[in-house]
């Protein structure tokens, strides 16, 4: 019974025109696959090289043209990464050499399979090494745009403020400083920080240190001028069991606030004098302020007590 249902099947012309196109369209796709391409390609060179070593110049840029041909299937699969030709110029021929040329061979090239190299080029580099250095450098901040009118820079620090730098000893004497991209100062106002790309130098310096090529710039922008002013602001002393005696035990704080219309009260400005648990004698302790938002301290009068502490 299921073997007529299959011969009937197959007699039935509908079917066998369905049948034969599909087979036609996968016979099409197999021969398209299969039928030898040309593609060209460019992939890099890398180079190993000798522990006390860096790369001073090149000739060109280590890069080089593959034409490559086979069938489409297999170069569509084709991973660019794995033709990169690998020279290591540790080996003992290039030993005490600082000027190399550098000859490619067909070699060179892991190809896989059903892919062949018709042609590569250039074939030759010439590299030249130079004894590998490090050096450490200050970071510069380079700024851009000015500050707002009626505003100034009272204080700017980097995080780190130094770098560490590798490469041809005969690229580091000639470099001094470490520049930052530039720094945006026309908009942030009052205390804060932000993260700042460093300026790289090529890629013949290797930036060893900070890990990531960026810093911390902490800045304090202030009002050149104050807008208020309190007067005989008292200090709240935080202290254990201590006995101690204060030169001062008020202030005077200029401020400037962003918007006049908003009036705050004295009671709403904290000046704090924090005394070291367990410290004896004459001690000068730098006082602490907390303000209202939208409030910018300016001066502290006096901005340190001396305390003498039992």
């Amino acid at each position: 019974m299921a073997l007529n249902n299959v011969k009937n099947i197959f007699q039935n012309k509908r079917f066998l025109k369905i049948f034969s196109f599909f087979v036609a369209v996968a016979l099409w796709l197999f021969v398209t696959s299969s039928r030898p391409v040309m593609r060209e390609e460019h992939v890099g060179i890398k180079l190993i090289l000798p522990e006390d070593q860096s790369i001073l110049e090149v000739s060109s840029l280590l890069e080089v043209q593959l034409q490559l041909q086979g069938a489409r299937i297999y170069l569509q699969g084709i991973q660019m990464e794995y033709l990169r030709p690998v020279i290591n110029l540790s080996r003992p021929e290039f030993f005490g050499k600082n000027d190399i040329e550098i000859t490619l061979r067909e070699s060179d090239f892991y190809l896989p399979f059903g892919v062949g190299l018709v042609e590569f080029k250039p074939k030759t580099f010439k590299v030249r090494l130079d004894k590998k250095g490090s050096k450490t450098l200050m970071i510069r901040p380079v700024y851009q745009n000015k500050i707002e009118e009626g505003y100034k820079l009272v204080e700017q620090k980097l995080v780190p403020g130094e770098a560490v730098i590798e490469g041809p000893k005969e690229l580091l004497k000639n470099i001094d400083v470490l520049l930052t991209r530039p720094i945006d100062l026309n908009g942030p106002k009052g205390q804060g920080e932000f993260s700042v790309p460093l300026e790289l130098l090529g890629d013949k310096i290797i930036l060893k240190s900070p890990a990531v090529p960026e810093v911390n710039f902490q800045y304090d922008i202030r009002p050149i001028s104050s807008n208020v002013e309190y007067r005989n602001i008292p200090i709240r002393f935080v202290f254990s069991s201590t006995k101690f005696h204060a030169d001062h035990s008020f202030v005077n704080v200029k401020a400037f606030t962003s918007n006049r219309s908003q009036v705050f009260s004295a009671s709403k400005i904290q000046i704090v004098a924090d005394i070291p648990e367990g410290q004896k004698g004459d001690i000068w302790i730098e006082l602490k302020s907390i303000l209202p938002p939208g409030m910018q301290l300016l001066e502290l009068q006096p901005a340190k007590i001396f305390v003498r502490v039992k």
